[in-house]
């Protein structure tokens, strides 16, 4: 081949960088001819051509890079979201409905957020759940918040993940302080700051899924603060709570119309160095404050829902010159004794504390309304008014609300008196709302939506054991199986005309030889 090769037919028009010079076919843009193998030269407008492309197109990635990097997120509201803005980054700015719960698997935390247009979930993961618990930026209910998220949408149905903690901004917003006594289910989805003195602190059974509960005292009453082991892990100086006086920020809920309050995050308990000042009071409660000082302090009716200041005592300080007086009495329940069918006398329970005992009565109307009815071993607090009966004090209870469980853990003292059980046969729809003890054996286990029941047959007929995951703790639970002989004490109910025995809360059903 010469230099002066001549084009193949049909190529004599093309350019004769686009030829290789030694066959003369057409090799576009490469620099080896990738028929005779030859090089192929004189291609420098090609190339430059082509590492100009490569230069240009780096840097518009790199312009684009820096434009994603810098943008500004598009602040969108909820009502605008459409399912085609799946995985889409928005910016929300709004308030916080509830208070941020930590998820007890994984570790993460959500809380539910609004703008007037709509509400959506957002999930925090278990890292960014860690930085914020430490930058105080836990969001609870009412704060002001602007952030940015990730969406997804699914099933018309749609969430956020945070992006990022170092751009999340949080106004918190005040909590009012009020009084234990003025906090009511009327405040469901507020945060209120309290403070008080810490009377007890009882830790959850092993393996349940219960809270802690902190007994919290000021001048008006007393109160529960529920929290959970990640919270109290957070509390400093926990060693020290019990007796202690603290101030508390914590966020109002309702459980079956029962009032509750929740600590959002440990560091929302604050230890103080002396009493509090009585918290402010509105000019209606001063008002009620000076009623109160001017009406007489005879007893109210307890029935209906008004209460008089009670005095704390033990089992023991209770006397016969007490007399007429309100006191509030802690202690285990020895034993509760149901009014005999066709009678007309009162529930009787026996606190014991040590080597003293006190008896309490109370009309089934009061066992009406009792939410955890009181069960061997478990220790209660009950509030009434003394009585003398054969020259011995004994505590007559006058309202469901004032029989409160403290702990059900028992002592030494068994869960449940089997030698109180009765034949399974005995029991009629006219003892329904009565509490009753069996023994027997347990049938297979039937799942229900936050429970299960057991058929409990005792050799005279069969009776549904109902046990509730919300009263009942995990080690009880676990301990029963089909085949196992238990003795158990419950309410007597009905449910789609057949008879059943509902669990009573704590231990209230026990493994038996």
């Amino acid at each position: 081949m010469t230099d002066n090769q001549q084009a193949l037919p049909g190529h004599e028009t093309q350019s004769s960088e686009m030829n290789c010079p030694s066959c003369g076919r057409f090799v576009g843009a490469v620099t080896k001819c990738p028929y005779c193998g030859s090089k192929v030269e004189k291609r420098m407008s090609l190339v430059l051509l082509r590492w100009a492309a490569v230069l240009l197109a780096t840097i518009g990635l790199f312009l684009l890079f820096l434009m994603a990097k810098h943008r500004e997120i598009p602040v969108v509201k909820l009502g605008d979201i459409k399912p085609t803005m799946n995985f889409a980054q928005i910016r929300v700015d709004g308030v916080v409905d509830s208070d941020a719960r930590t998820f007890r698997t994984g570790g993460g935390m959500g809380f539910n957020f609004s703008d007037g247009t709509g509400t959506i979930m957002v999930f925090i993961s278990q890292r960014q759940a860690q930085e914020m618990v430490k930058k105080n930026l836990v969001p609870k209910a009412g704060d002001q918040v602007n952030f940015a998220g990730g969406l997804n949408i699914a099933d018309d149905k749609s969430s956020m993940r945070l992006l990022s903690v170092d751009e999340f901004h949080l106004v918190r917003a005040p909590a009012a302080t009020v009084r234990l006594a003025d906090i009511t289910t009327e405040m469901k989805g507020s945060s209120v700051t309290i403070s008080g003195k810490v009377m007890d602190l009882f830790p959850p059974p092993a393996d349940s899924k219960r809270p802690y509960a902190l007994k919290l005292q000021d001048e008006s009453g007393e109160q529960t603060i529920n929290f959970w082991q990640t919270e109290y892990d957070q509390i400093a100086n926990k060693d020290v709570l019990v007796g202690a006086y603290v101030r508390a920020r914590v966020s109002v809920a309702a459980y079956q119309d029962k009032l509750q309050l929740k600590l959002a995050a440990g560091q929302d308990l604050e230890l103080l160095d002396a009493p509090p000042a009585a918290a402010a009071q509105t000019p209606a409660q001063k008002a009620a404050e000076t009623f109160r000082q001017q009406a007489p302090a005879a007893p109210r009716d307890f029935s209906r829902g008004r209460s008089v200041q009670a005095t704390s005592l033990s089992v023991g300080e209770v006397t016969a010159a007490q007399k007429g007086q309100t006191v509030r009495v802690r202690g285990r329940v020895e034993s509760v004794k149901a009014p005999a069918e066709g009678t007309k006398q009162p529930f009787a329970v026996v606190l014991r504390e040590g080597d003293t005992s006190l008896r309490a009565t109370y009309w089934s109307n009061v066992n009406d309304v009792i939410t955890v009815k009181p069960t061997p071993g478990a220790l209660f607090e009950l509030e009434g008014v003394v009585e003398v009966y054969k020259d011995r004090p004994q505590l007559k209870v006058e309202s469901g609300y004032k029989v409160k469980l403290v702990d059900d853990t028992p002592l030494s003292v068994p869960a449940v008196d089997a030698t109180a059980a009765v034949a399974v046969s005995s029991i009629t729809a006219a003892d329904k709302g009565q509490t009753r003890v069996v023994k027997g054996t347990l049938g297979a286990p039937r799942a229900l939506r936050g429970g299960v029941v057991y058929a409990l047959a005792d050799g005279t007929g069969s009776i549904d054991l109902v046990l509730w995951e919300s009263i009942i703790p995990v080690d009880v639970l676990n301990s029963l199986a089909e085949g196992v002989q238990v003795a158990a004490t419950g309410e007597v109910g009905e449910y789609e005309g057949k008879l059943q025995l509902k669990a009573a809360a704590g231990h209230s059903a026990m493994v038996i030889p």
